[in-house]
């Protein structure tokens, strides 16, 4: 028995008329009749009662036919099961926060495109609490992160860690200066970022400020680096954010290393954990060899 025996017996039981089931299914009459007799030989029982004028069903046709129904169900499923795991394998979603479309993905993705040039790459900015839901539920395949990450189903690395720098208005009185300290910035009207939004960067720029025994007269609350620096460019205050934001700067504001031991943010590489196809395991051995010394 073969599943075109089941397809052929759906259509006649569907049809219950034997010319029609033939059109539908593109075949002759002759052949229909033949695919059924043969299968009504292999199952052993008639299926199938015909005389001139009707096709019906007999008692064991009709249990045959739900039966049949639910195989050809299964076998469908099977296929398009089969078909979305080779797409799947073909097809890479990676999550990044903007550290690591400036600092990792120009070096890693050349090199990921040798490597894997049929695989479909889909590129998706997004913070940091929400990579982690999109790689449980696999929306993404690997995340380019912040801490905090608190699923036990993910796997972490940490690439490397940034430096945070001092950010203030090109007019700042601080501005002139070729370091600045934490207890400069005591009192001075600061623009920190929403936690929400940031992920560990809030809490580094905090527990870094308490640790220095400084307090910094926060004025406004962003809800990303991007914002927050554009807000110091507007004259609201100085700010905390890793240095590679320089590369969007306008020249509204100015960048300043810290003086002393800087706080840093830490970059992290994400994925769930099970069976990794190609495409990632390449993406995570390029991604590992970018991993310090170098503070970028």
């Amino acid at each position: 028995m073969e599943l075109r025996h089941l397809r052929y017996f759906v259509a006649v039981a569907q049809e219950l008329n034997f010319t029609r089931a033939a059109e539908k299914l593109h075949t002759s009459q002759p052949s229909l009749s033949s695919q059924i007799r043969d299968l009504e030989q292999c199952v052993g029982v008639a299926l199938l009662e015909r005389d001139k004028r009707k096709v019906t069903l007999t008692s064991a046709g009709e249990g045959f036919l739900a039966d049949a129904l639910a195989i050809l169900e299964q076998a469908e499923n099977a296929k398009m099961r089969a078909r979305k795991a080779a797409l799947d394998n073909d097809h890479l979603a990676i999550g990044f926060v903007p550290s690591a479309e400036v600092n990792l993905l120009p070096r890693v993705l050349p090199m990921l495109r040798m490597r894997q040039p049929e695989t479909d790459i889909e590129l998706v900015s997004l913070i940091t609490t929400q990579q982690e839901e999109k790689l449980r539920s696999g929306e993404l395949d690997v995340g380019l992160m912040r801490y905090p990450v608190v699923g036990q189903d993910i796997n972490v690395v940490e690439l490397f860690h940034e430096p945070l720098v001092v950010v203030l208005p090109a007019d700042h009185p601080l501005a002139s200066e070729s370091r600045i300290s934490a207890q400069q910035l005591h009192g001075v009207d600061f623009v920190t970022t929403d936690p929400h939004y940031s992920g560990e960067l809030s809490a580094v720029v905090k527990a870094w400020f308490e640790k220095e025994h400084s307090q910094p007269n926060i004025v406004q609350v962003a809800t990303n680096i991007l914002v927050t620096m554009n807000l110091v460019g507007m004259g609201l205050g100085a700010t905390l954010i890793p240095g590679y934001m320089n590369n969007f700067n306008t020249g509204q504001v100015v960048f300043r290393p810290i003086d002393g031991e800087a706080p840093t943010l830490a970059l992290l590489m994400a994925w769930k954990k099970g069976e990794l196809k190609p495409a990632l395991q390449d993406f995570i051995e390029l991604a590992q060899r970018q991993r310090e010394p170098a503070n970028l």
